[in-house]
């Protein structure tokens, strides 16, 4: 596949996700992009499906789009236009309808080692510190509270409990596996260390 395919697929979705405010904005999409093709290096795979995959993770993410289907034939006829494969389109389209967490394949084994890769790499961008970011950045965007005793469900704090903690045995490929340890960790501390602040006596 030609260079020039990724840059000018880099070009579009910044243009796409340029107003995002999130935390599945254009920089999050470029660390997910990155880190995959970090993960690809010591696992394997498909590159090419890898990268594309990558950048398009979010595109029809139904938290982002108000019509998901629009936005899939959207990708796909961009996808054609620039001359991506039909098998090569079929393929990165499994991957971005089982990347997310609440997808009922998301966890799945039989999944492409290419989807694997792609699903580690946005999974690892939502623990660790940045993670942490991101959850309080979306919580925000969202109206919620941060922290709320009286009604933890509604918080970005219940959020850690309710995925982010979660994330680190749901990591399939060895190389992901070890920096989710790292990562989880930060998630870890930072929850001590809120527990502690907000339960300080005077």
């Amino acid at each position: 596949m030609d260079n020039l395919v990724f840059e000018r697929a880099e070009e579009f979705i910044k243009k796409e996700f340029i107003n995002e405010k999130t935390g599945h904005d254009w920089h999050h999409i470029e660390r997910v992009y990155k880190m995959a093709h970090y993960l690809q290096k010591y696992e394997g795979g498909n590159l090419e499906i890898i990268k594309l995959a990558a950048l398009f993770h979010d595109y029809t993410d139904k938290k982002l789009k108000d019509d998901p289907k629009c936005a899939e034939l959207k990708m796909k006829a961009w996808f054609k236009l620039n001359g991506v494969t039909q098998i090569d389109i079929e393929a990165i389209l499994v991957i971005i309808q089982n990347v997310s967490f609440s997808s009922k394949e998301s966890s799945h084994s039989n999944l492409s080692l290419e989807g694997k890769i792609v699903q580690d790499a946005d999974r690892l961008d939502a623990i660790g510190a940045i993670g942490i970011a991101r959850c309080f950045t979306y919580g925000g965007a969202k109206e919620r509270y941060i922290y709320n005793p009286k009604d933890q469900k509604s918080t970005s704090i219940q959020h850690f409990y309710d995925k982010l903690l979660k994330i680190k045995d749901k990591i399939q490929t060895d190389t992901a596996k070890e920096i989710a340890v790292q990562r989880h960790e930060m998630l870890l501390f930072f929850l001590r260390e809120f527990e502690d602040e907000c339960n300080i006596q005077f």
